[in-house]
């Protein structure tokens, strides 16, 4: 890992870069035992939403369920009538370089998908992600707001912008919400025209090698 922009990245203008917003929902918080129970994607360019490249799969996982059919609906029933991750990892896999990919709360679900990809030898380096609860701090500190941890969260976040409240815990659900709030914040940034090394000094960019 590292602040470097991966090469097929650099001088790239924000308005030009294909983002991928993705989510997944895990039986836990502790990355030591989470399983992936869904993983939802979308795809967007230029502030325009890419409706068609929407993609939303539940997982079948022998792990322990947990909360997951409390918080996320996801009863034993709906797992077991899930597909295996991997095909989902390979379509995934396939965008790696061609798309900047972008989680609400970054390190907790790269450290599962990284996981998952290691297991599965497929080569992650050269991805780059940004982080949207790490760039809405960097958004908030700029401001000399006064916040409090529990300020983060993604429809939180989403409320700044003004956004209508956005169904929560399905994945594919909170991916657009995901890729709809990065908008916002790099409009809010001015972005648009700048390079994306340009946002590194935000501490939300993660470039892997």
């Amino acid at each position: 890992m590292g602040r470097r922009v991966p090469a097929h990245w650099q001088n790239r203008l924000w308005q030009d870069i294909p983002l991928l917003a993705i989510d997944l929902e895990l039986t836990s918080l502790d990355t030591n035992v989470a399983a992936i129970t869904s993983i939802g994607w979308v795809a967007g360019i230029n502030g325009q939403i890419d409706l068609n490249s929407a993609f939303y799969q539940v997982v079948n996982t022998p792990a322990d369920l947990q909360q997951s059919p409390v918080i996320h609906g996801l009863t034993a029933e709906h797992i077991a009538q899930g597909n295996e991750l991997g095909p989902a990892l390979e379509q995934l896999y396939s965008m790696l370089h061609s798309h900047l990919w972008v989680f609400h709360h970054a390190p907790l679900d790269m450290q599962i998908l990284s996981r998952e990809l290691t297991q599965r030898q497929m080569d992650y380096n050269g991805l780059l992600t940004l982080d949207t609860l790490g760039l809405e701090k960097y958004i908030m500190e700029r401001s000399q707001a006064v916040f409090s941890r529990h300020s983060f969260t993604l429809p939180d976040c989403r409320h700044r912008y003004q956004f209508p409240p956005a169904p929560v815990h399905n994945a594919l659900d909170d991916a657009m919400a995901t890729l709809e709030l990065v908008y916002a914040q790099l409009n809010q940034l001015k972005a648009m025209p700048h390079q994306v090394e340009d946002l590194f000094h935000t501490r939300s960019l993660q470039a892997y090698f």
